[in-house]
């Protein structure tokens, strides 16, 4: 029995029971699904954007949170991941952000704050440098893209090659600030999720070209916070070091002690604060 999907089904289905609508979008590279959250307050629409491997279930708890704090709330899952199908078994990095980007296009339809996380938080940045007029502010939690040397960047990716079940605890616990009991009884959905099909051929067409160079990076218009926690263990320091660098002066950093790869996982209710917080900001 994989754990996984019955808990992404229970997750789906608790959101539903309490308003939260989920619903399906056609794009070429597969049929994406995503959360649609009507929220109460009056700010402009706030995108989330998952990590690889990830789904917006895991956003859950954010998303209950977020309701009475913000305005409409969208969160896409890319092909292949949560719910969403992938049209080929040989799916890419950029078929995932060209669905991602269809998505956007049709569903959004005024400027928006976008978050992401990981490789939703590379997916977002780049969204805000090839469609600035589209980005309200960008609110990036540990963005994967960083230029990294060969050997960052092969220790980076080989984080995910999992070909065990102890290889696939141990990418689980680099996610938390403070890794929880069960994750032994995920381990199995991460190594059969990682070790063939469309997530395996995605992972494997990561490439260097894939990185943001520092004059791309030096064109970022839109208002944008960037969160690094102290507890971060899957990206390399030197990811950090080269945002920190590259990042236009407009952009702030701050690195909470209590987050890890993907707070959203262990600090939900930091994490939805956090994002509200900035989406009053841009009121």
């Amino acid at each position: 029995m994989f754990v996984l999907p019955l808990a992404e089904r229970l997750i789906r289905r608790r959101l539903n029971s309490i308003g939260i609508a989920s619903a399906y979008h056609p794009t070429p590279q597969g049929r994406l699904h995503y959360y649609e959250v009507q929220g109460e307050a009056k700010a402009p629409p706030l995108v989330i954007l998952h990590g690889f491997g990830a789904s917006a279930s895991s956003y859950g708890r954010v998303l209950a949170l977020l309701r009475r704090r913000v305005g409409r709330v969208l969160a896409p899952e890319a092909p292949a991941h949560g719910f969403s199908s992938s049209a080929t078994a040989r799916l890419t990095v950029d078929d995932a952000y060209a669905a991602i980007s269809d998505f956007l296009a049709s569903h959004v339809t005024e400027p928006a704050i976008v978050f992401g996380n990981s490789l939703g938080g590379a997916f977002a940045l780049r969204y805000g440098l090839e469609h600035p007029e589209r980005v309200r502010g960008l609110l990036l939690s540990s963005p994967a893209g960083a230029l990294l040397d060969a050997q960052d960047f092969a220790a980076l990716t080989g984080s995910f090659r999992v070909r065990s079940l102890g290889q696939a605890r141990d990418l689980l616990d680099r996610l938390y600030h403070e890794p929880p009991w069960f994750n032994p009884l995920l381990a199995p959905d991460i190594l059969r999720r990682f070790a063939v099909g469309p997530l395996r051929h995605c992972l494997e067409s990561f490439r260097p070209e894939h990185m943001f160079t520092p004059d791309e990076l030096a064109a970022l218009r839109p208002p944008t916070l960037m969160l690094w926690g102290q507890s971060e263990r899957l990206l390399p320091g030197a990811s950090l070091e080269f945002f920190r660098r590259a990042l236009p002066a407009h952009v702030r950093v701050e690195e909470p002690p209590d987050f890890g790869h993907c707070p959203y996982l262990d600090r939900p209710r930091a994490v939805a604060d956090r994002i509200a917080d900035f989406v009053d900001e841009l009121r």
